[in-house]
Order: structure tokens, then sequence, then C-alpha cells
């Protein structure tokens, strides 16, 4: 596969405050036809995405911005930005997106704001079932023993893509995951949650605890989390992703699923109940599956047959939430399967690579650490600069190490893996100011960044413009929201969260 130039995408993730009261706010249907009609004015061809359990309108995608639609309830906007070749188209991009979303948004008097979770949102049932978006595959994670409440108060993260080579991909993703601390120090946002301070500076990332405690298999609490080892091939990171003490998640029933899409299923789902690995699934001729509707609605359930392919390993690419992930598209046809097996029983060689080089279409790392950071008054006041670069930071920050990895790699393997691991959740709590054995993660975070500057073009530099700020005043989002709650010690808390979200009314 001929070298192929970088490509640069995000998911941006957005908390929505009604700007009366201060509370979550659900976006109405018309906020929809508002995206739709202002991506026809850009000539950009909108298209209508509906729920494949009814017929609301989740989304909109145009030609330009992707889709700029829900995540996981309809007070989490999501917008998937189409790939640009460079950075500063991106950029453009993701200024857009925001402008559009807001005008959208001040119709009905709300607003996106500069915090990672929703400080007043709540994650009982009752806000669940009021707010949950209603997608296909949300029934099954529930019957696979997930909490989904656990991330219903809008946890909000900005997640920067870039591609990369088969060869590259698992120093890439190692390097992406290794720097976690960095990523969460200089975007940590959420340091209340559900009406109260926490203990935690991104609380965002507390919720895949909550959410996994139940599952019905222990390796959805494993890859959950940070891994206990560095990957050095492909083969090593399926083999963690789909090995022992983890389960398919589902099938889904079509012949060939051939854009792997696994969001838009409504009533396809299978679910195989000898629950076997991503890899042992794929390593037997057929199997018997049960479909999910029946398991709820028509029991006993009549089972199907499904004969293992390709197409339901791609769709399972997503079945991790750690730091950052391998993403993929692969050509299919005529994909050497037993080969591809065989080169997962030797982790330590790297024959994925060889492989994923002549089958893979794209290839790229999602990053899923830093959290959602947006423009407002403070930060315009720190300079156009500062702001400008708030949500293009974790992007240029990534392709910055990826660009740079000889470095990067070398850097992050100088700190023994598991210091790395207990410096991210040093983080978690602390921000900044976390320590692990005389590492601190400012002192991380500030090499990580040197590092990643010199993976920049002179240009691209104003990128860091925010990241390097939060170094100089040693404050990141979560410590000036702290900082401005407490400066209003002489108010209930309530009052002070609710003066919170006023001052962090996203500014474009």
């Amino acid at each position: 596969m001929e070298k192929q130039p970088r490509t640069y995408g995000a998911e941006i993730e957005k908390p929505v405050t009604n700007l009366d009261t201060g509370q979550p706010h659900c976006v109405s249907q018309d906020f929809f036809q508002r995206l739709a009609e202002f991506s026809q004015e850009r000539g950009a061809k909108p298209k209508i995405h509906l729920s494949d359990i009814d017929s609301r309108i989740l989304g909109v995608v145009s030609s330009d911005l992707g889709e700029q639609g829900v995540d996981n309830g309809r007070n989490l906007l999501e917008t998937s930005l189409s790939y640009r070749s460079s950075l500063a188209e991106l950029a453009e991009l993701m200024r857009l997106d925001l402008q559009t979303v807001q005008k959208a948004l001040e119709e009905e008097g709300a607003s996106v704001i500069n915090l990672s979770i929703h400080p007043l949102g709540k994650r009982d049932l009752e806000t669940y079932r009021a707010f949950v978006a209603l997608k296909g595959i949300y029934p099954y994670l529930w019957y696979r023993g997930w909490d989904h409440t656990a991330g219903i108060d809008a946890r909000a993260q900005n997640s920067p893509t870039t591609s990369i080579s088969p060869e590259e991909a698992a120093d890439a993703v190692s390097v992406i995951i290794g720097a976690g601390a960095a990523f969460i120090g200089l975007f940590a946002n959420s340091p209340f949650e559900e009406g109260k301070r926490s203990s935690f500076k991104e609380a965002r990332l507390t919720m895949w605890k909550r959410m996994m405690k139940y599952s019905k298999i222990e390796g959805d609490r494993k890859t959950s989390q940070f891994p206990e080892q560095r990957f050095t091939t492909l083969a090593q990171y399926f083999n963690w992703m789909f090995g022992d003490d983890t389960a398919i998640h589902f099938v889904i029933a079509e012949k060939n699923n051939k854009e792997g899409e696994y969001k838009g299923i409504g009533d396809k789902v299978l679910v195989i109940p000898e629950n076997p690995s991503v890899i042992e699934f794929l390593s037997r001729r057929s199997w018997q599956a049960l479909r999910l509707k029946d398991i709820f609605n028509g029991f006993p359930p009549t089972s199907v047959v499904v004969v293992p392919d390709i197409s339901h390993f791609e769709a399972m690419q997503f079945a991790q939430f750690s730091g950052a992930r391998v993403r993929f598209t692969l050509n299919k046809e005529n994909f050497p399967l037993e080969e591809f097996l065989e080169a997962l029983k030797n982790p330590g060689e790297r024959k994925v690579e060889e492989i994923f080089s002549s089958y893979s279409k794209s290839m790229w790392i999602e990053g899923r650490d830093p959290g959602a950071n947006f423009p407002d008054r403070e930060i315009l006041e720190a300079g156009n600069e500062i702001a400008s670069s708030v949500i293009i930071a974790p992007a240029a920050i990534q392709a910055g190490l990826i660009r740079n990895l000889d470095k990067s790699s070398a850097y992050i393997d100088s700190i023994p893996w598991l210091k790395l691991k207990a410096l991210r959740e040093a983080a978690i709590k602390d921000g900044l100011a976390g320590e692990v054995d005389g590492l601190t993660v400012f002192d991380f975070a500030n090499k990580i960044l040197e590092i990643a500057a010199k993976g920049l073009t002179a240009d691209e530099q104003r990128y860091l413009a925010y990241p390097r700020w939060v170094l100089e005043t040693g404050q990141n989002g979560a410590d000036r929201a702290i900082a401005y709650v407490e400066e209003r010690q002489n108010l209930p808390l309530g009052q002070a969260l609710l003066s919170l979200l006023k001052h962090r009314q996203v500014v474009i």
C-alpha cells in the first residue's frame, strides 16, 4: 500500500443548556430542520438521519460538515466532521459547525456550554427516559448488562481522528493511550456533576466504571480501562480487544454488512448465546444466533444460522473504551480470513500489518481522552488566537505526536507503562496537579506538547495556543470553573452553578 497523505477529522460532542432555567436542554425536531436549512443555504445537500426505532430525526448529514446529530441523549450533540487533508481545513469546519449549531439553538433559547459535563444533569432512570436518543443499539446495551444512564448528564469529549498506515498503528495507538494524562490534564473540564463538586477534575471519564459494573462480560470492564501492556503489533491490539474474557457484542442480520455500521441497526441485532470472543466467532464455520427483538418480545426465540465473515469483525471495531482506538475500513472482497486468524496466533509478529497493508482502504487513530472545551467569554478575553485554537487543539496535538512518531514513541517508552496508567488516573482526579513517583501531570503534558509541536508546521503552531495558555496559567477548564464557583461562596452552590453556566455559554 503506497503512502497515503494524512487526513484529519474529529467527533465533537457538545453539552446543551437552557438559557432561561440553566437545566440540560433537550433539542427539538425543529433544531434539526434549522440545521438542514442552513446546510441547504450553503449548497451542502442535507440528508435527514431518522431514528431506526421511530420517525424522529437524530441528525442532519451534509456534504461539508458530515453529520450534526446527537450522541446518547438529546441533551448531548455530536458532530462527526468530514475528513480533511489539513488541520487548517478541519479548524474551519469546526468553526462552521459551532456557528451553525449555536444559531440553531438560539431559536429555542439554548446554547452549547464550555464544560464536559452539564453540572446540573442527573443520571437517574427518569432523566434517562426523558433524554435518551432512540437508537436500536441501546436496548442491546441494557441486555448486555451495561448501565446506560452513566453518561446521560451530557459527558462530552473532543475526539480527534488522524489517519495512519497499518505499520504505524500499534505505535500510534500506544502513544495516544500512553499520553492520556497529558490530554486529560490539558482539557479536563468537568469538576461538577449532578449538582455537586466532584472529587475528580474530569469526572466525565469515571462513567465507564459505572457503565460496565454489571456487564455480563468481564472483558467489557478490561477493555474500558488503560491496557496493562503497550502494543507493539496490531495482533497484540486485536488479541487484547477480541481475545480471552471478551465476547462479541452482536451480529447484524444481513448477508454482508458492507459499511461496518452498528448504530442504525434497529431490529437486525442477532446475539450469539455462547458468547464467543470475536476471534473465536470468526474461527468457526457457523453459529446459532437469536434475534434480540425475539428475546424481548417473542420468547422463546427462533434461532438463526450465522456464517462468520470479516464484516462482522469490522463492525466490532468500536468495542473498546480506553484512551484511543485503531479504526479502519476494509476491502472485504477476498479478504484472507484464515491467514488473518493464523496471524493473530502470533502476536509478536507483524503479519496482521502485512494483511492490512493489502486489504485496508483506510486506517486512523481515534483519540478519546480530551474533554470537550469551547471558546467562552473568559477565553476570548485571553486573546483571539487562544479562543480560535480551543476546539482544534486536541487534533493538533494528536497529529503532531503521530507525525513525530519515533520521538513520541521513544518518550512514552522511557516511562514505565503502568506508571503512565497511574498518571492518567491522577490526571482524572487532580488535573495538572496530579503526580506519580515524582512525575507531575503538568511536566508530562509540557513534554508531550513539546514533542507534538515538533511534528507541526510553523503555521500549525497557532493551534497549540490554548494548551500553551493552560500551562502558562496553570489552569485548565476544570480549575477555572472551580475558581469561578469558589469566588461566589456567598451563594448557595446551586445558584453558583447557574452563574457558571451563564459564564460558560459558548461565544463564537
